[in-house]
């Protein structure tokens, strides 16, 4: 794993397009939630997604992860996928893929949080 991380977090251009019309529908108050809501998300599936197409820089992490809990979940759920990145590049990843899974949830009708936190718990058993 390098030494050097982001000090500002972003999404691909797409995905904060995405993100923007999330908080617009208002199913966050703010970008920076449905930011880690997609973080978390991703992580509960398992998934590990690629490199980000065309990065645009959103949040400053001390802003993002003030307590370093995004930091340290995804340390100790995803050690084998930090060893050819950085945390907060593959959070990064992490949070593009979830903020896509939940604009196209929203697109085909709505978001059923209850099912992907049921998802979620299923997975972690």
């Amino acid at each position: 794993m390098s030494t050097s991380d982001l000090i500002n977090v972003g999404l691909s251009e797409a995905a904060d397009d995405k993100l923007e019309e999330l908080k617009e529908l208002g199913v966050f108050a703010d970008k920076i939630d449905g930011y880690r809501f997609g973080v978390s998300l991703a992580i509960a599936q398992g998934v590990v997604p690629g490199e980000l197409v065309k990065r645009k820089n959103l949040f400053n992490v001390g802003s993002l992860d003030p307590d370093q809990s995004l930091r340290k979940s995804v340390e100790a759920l995803m050690p084998e996928a930090l060893e050819e990145t950085t945390v907060y590049r593959l959070i990064e990843r992490l949070a593009d893929w979830g903020v896509s899974e939940l604009h196209a949830q929203a697109q085909a009708g709505e978001i059923d949080f209850l099912a992907l936190l049921d998802q979620a718990s299923t997975k972690a058993n």
